[in-house]
């Protein structure tokens, strides 16, 4: 507990006025490469929102991502996207509120969340979802209810991958006069005597090398470069998920053997370089897992895709009995938690959780997911539920009683065991009666963390002594805050946007603002 406070504060601690003093110059005594009007660093979600909105403000704009492909986790996410009040929802009479959409992402965050940020997003939701429309993404008729919503929010857009978002506004920016450039990694800021950033220093033609035990800090490949920035830098460069090292030091348990479902590139090194720089940091300690992870698969895979139907309308069992253990659309913690409590055996082998659904259920996804989910073998399929028990090496009498229950709980409309919520599908509530059953084995990957440094409601990074770093926005999983200790799943979309769009705007105000000056 010592070496990490220690770690952390020592980051902390380079906010000294010496530090400062050494990354301030004027225009003067400096010589810049380039000058544009906002600079956003990350390409995904939030980073080609921002970049966007800063064009749509008229601002000359720059996107770079340190890797030499585009959308980080973005263009690997699901595609999950939960919003409040959408067409999707008054289509089908779906009756919900941002109250009740605030409720379940403070439950989920288990009430540390900041509430003035999250009603941003919860406001501001639908708009982000219009404004991806008017710029080319198309989203599929469909809506689903994810672990810990109250109701039915969340969309998809035409295939469940989040580069079908990232794409359309990427081609937007370039299209529209901005410009996008990878394989630049950003090192450090510029600042005036007055702290206000007002350039960049960075690498091109950086080769990012991937070691998750490894500090990219090592990696010194590149060509620096200075750019000048008339208004803003967005700061829009995700978590921290795949960096071994610095996910220990917050919390140990979370070991190089854990899988995680992140691009490589996730790591702290645009986090520590804004803590270098004064930027004060909440919910650093608070990583999630997914639960939807499979251990017969690396990465993110197809299993979360599949888990959407399947823990809708399907049970996940205890190998060991046939039995449930948890409310399968709880939230993304407590499901995660659950799973890790109990899949050790007392000799320290591992017996993994299974997810059932019948063909009903089946078809909460498209074939397609199916399908590639039966080809990697990580989806099974059995005419039987003896045949299921039998390859998964399940009692056979424990799993026959659990969805015998489980039947009968759906057609009464009420679980008598954890309270999970039932609706329709197609008119129908899947019951766990209608063969072919489809499933997979569950393994918590970690996915997503909650940390980062603080902002405003106006996407402005704060300092260690409450004050705002002028000409510094942040956006997306770079930031801490909005989601307290577990992020509610399909929330980070809205967020992403939401708050990409709001640093955008404001970076090229700034920019105006210096003009006009």
């Amino acid at each position: 507990m010592n070496s990490r406070r220690k770690f952390l504060g020592s980051l902390c601690a380079l906010t000294s006025a010496a530090m400062l003093k050494a990354n301030s110059f004027s225009d003067e005594q400096f010589k810049w490469d380039e000058e544009w009007d906002v600079l956003v660093v990350g390409s995904g979600f939030a980073g080609t929102a921002a970049a966007c909105q800063a064009i749509d403000e008229g601002a000359k704009t720059l996107l770079i991502d340190k890797m030499p492909v585009l959308g980080g986790n973005s263009a690997i996410n699901g595609g999950a996207f939960a919003v409040v009040n959408s067409s999707f929802q008054k289509v089908r009479g779906i009756e919900d509120s941002y109250e009740l959409y605030v409720k379940d992402i403070l439950k989920a965050g288990l009430g540390l969340n900041r509430m003035d940020l999250v009603e941003v997003i919860a406001k501001n939701g639908n708009d982000a979802y219009e404004y991806t429309l008017k710029k080319g993404v198309y989203y599929r008729d469909a809506l689903g209810q994810f672990g810990g919503h109250s109701v039915p929010r969340t969309i998809w857009p035409e295939i469940n991958s989040g580069g079908k978002i990232t794409i359309p506004l990427q081609e937007y920016i370039m299209k529209s006069g901005g410009t996008i450039r990878t394989r630049v990694v950003l090192d450090d800021f510029v600042r005036d005597d007055n702290g206000k950033i007002i350039g960049a220093k960075v690498r091109e033609n950086y080769d990012f090398i991937f070691d998750p035990l490894k500090n990219e800090d090592d990696n010194k490949s590149g060509i620096v470069k200075f750019y000048k920035i008339n208004g803003g830098v967005v700061m829009a460069t995700g978590g921290f998920a795949y960096d071994v090292n610095f996910r220990q030091t917050v919390d140990p348990k979370l070991t190089a053997d854990l899988d995680c479902t992140n691009h490589y590139g996730a790591t702290a090194y645009a986090l520590k370089t804004m803590m270098r720089n004064g930027a004060d940091t909440v919910d650093l300690k608070w990583i999630q897992l997914g639960p939807w992870g499979s251990p017969d698969e690396k990465g993110f895979g197809i299993a979360p895709v599949f888990a959407i139907p399947a823990f809708s309308y399907g049970v996940m069992v205890d190998a060991r009995t046939g039995k449930r253990f948890v409310n399968e659309l709880a939230d993304r913690k407590i499901r995660s938690d659950a799973i890790l409590k109990m899949h050790k055996n007392p000799d320290g082998s591992i017996t993994h959780l299974v997810v059932i659904c019948d063909s009903i259920g089946a078809q909460g996804t498209t074939k397609a997911n199916v399908q590639r989910g039966i080809d990697k073998k990580v989806i099974r399929v059995f005419d039987t539920l003896k045949e299921l028990a039998d390859f998964y090496k399940i009692p056979y009498e424990g799993l026959k009683k659990t969805v015998d229950d489980y039947t009968r709980y759906s057609k009464n409309g009420k679980d008598e065991e954890f309270d999970k919520p039932f609706f329709k599908f197609n008119d129908m509530i899947p019951d766990l009666t209608k063969p072919p059953f489809y499933a997979w084995q569950a393994l918590p990957k970690v996915h997503h963390t909650m940390g980062g440094v603080k902002i405003d409601t106006e996407a402005r990074v704060i300092d260690k002594n409450g004050n705002i770093i002028e000409g510094l926005f942040s956006a997306g999983e770079a930031v801490g805050g909005p989601h307290g200790a577990s992020r509610l799943g399909s929330c980070a979309i809205p967020d992403c946007l939401v708050f990409g769009r709001i640093a955008g705007k404001n970076a090229a105000n700034l920019a105006k603002k210096e003009k006009k000056c």
